[in-house]
């Protein structure tokens, strides 16, 4: 058996099976850079398991051939293809944590020289550093980070805004239902937000996204983001605006009960904004 793990053609091979790892990263980059990723509901911890026992056996399998060429070659990509994936999960660790253990721990016992080590180190030392520090300067100063709160029955009951809607929950349960939000012909849907910006009011706002363009898989959803129209941005904080369709492409909505009748055509939706997971939006 040690002759067998000994052989350099098994590290070969066994090296050349790693890049499933480097792969399966490079896609739930990619994925998540397209799509929110959600978690489905009760899939959370399962899918931690089985992300975390996978990490762990490529982990030992970069060990065992960190000799080979292909071996050193995915120790030195994983790191920086790690801290894009890191910038896009900011704010959901379960994503990001796995692949940087495994890339740490790769780089550090990969077989390369030791110069050549501490220079790669040092620049993907700056490049983590300096790039989360961008990147939480970006989300502070974009517009497009507001803090916004999706008017729904599920509303977190401790939050603040909850406490502002509490007494109008019958009327978001209704008019956030599907059945309401989802046009006639199922290819958009809009959604209302609490918005607390830097006014003091704040406003409600309307926005209008594709619908039917999720991707739903075993652990996760994939949603799609980064397409959105603003309809508007008017509404008084604590009031429920009456919205619903007229039309598939047609949108009426009321902002209070002493406002009129508004009515807004969706005659075209911007282009996807893939720069939204820093408040960038078309």
């Amino acid at each position: 058996m040690k002759q067998f793990f000994s052989d350099i053609w098994v590290k070969r091979c066994v090296s050349v099976f790693n890049l499933i790892y480097l792969a399966v990263v490079a896609i739930m980059t990619y994925a998540t850079f397209e799509y929110q990723l959600v978690f489905n509901e009760g899939m959370q911890t399962s899918f931690f398991i089985m992300y975390s026992v996978a990490g762990l056996v490529f982990m030992l399998l970069l060990i065992y051939t960190k000799e080979r060429l292909v071996t050193k070659i995915i120790n030195v990509v994983m790191l920086p293809l790690v801290f894009c994936l890191l910038i896009l999960n900011i704010n959901n660790w379960l994503l990001f944590a796995v692949p940087l253990v495994v890339a740490l721990v790769g780089f550090f016992t990969c077989n390369t020289n030791p110069t050549s080590k501490v220079i790669l180190g040092t620049i993907y030392l700056l490049i983590y550093v300096l790039g989360i520090i961008a990147y939480i300067v970006l989300t502070i100063i974009m517009p497009g980070n507001a803090n916004e709160t999706k008017l729904s029955p599920d509303m977190d009951k401790k939050s603040s805004v909850y406490a502002l809607y509490e007494n109008s929950m019958d009327k978001i349960a209704q008019v956030t239902s599907d059945k309401n939000t989802v046009s006639p012909d199922g290819k958009l849907q809009f959604y209302i937000v609490d918005c607390q910006d830097n006014s003091i009011a704040g406003a409600v706002k309307i926005y209008v996204v594709p619908c039917n363009e999720d991707k739903t898989l075993k652990f996760f959803t994939l949603k799609q983001k980064g397409i959105r129209k603003t309809v508007s941005t008017k509404g008084t904080r604590g009031v429920v605006p009456e919205v619903g369709w007229t039309d598939n492409n047609q949108l009426q909505f009321r902002l209070s009960d002493t406002d009129k009748l508004n009515v807004t055509t969706i005659e075209e939706m911007p282009a996807k904004q893939y720069f939204e997971f820093i408040g960038i939006y078309s």
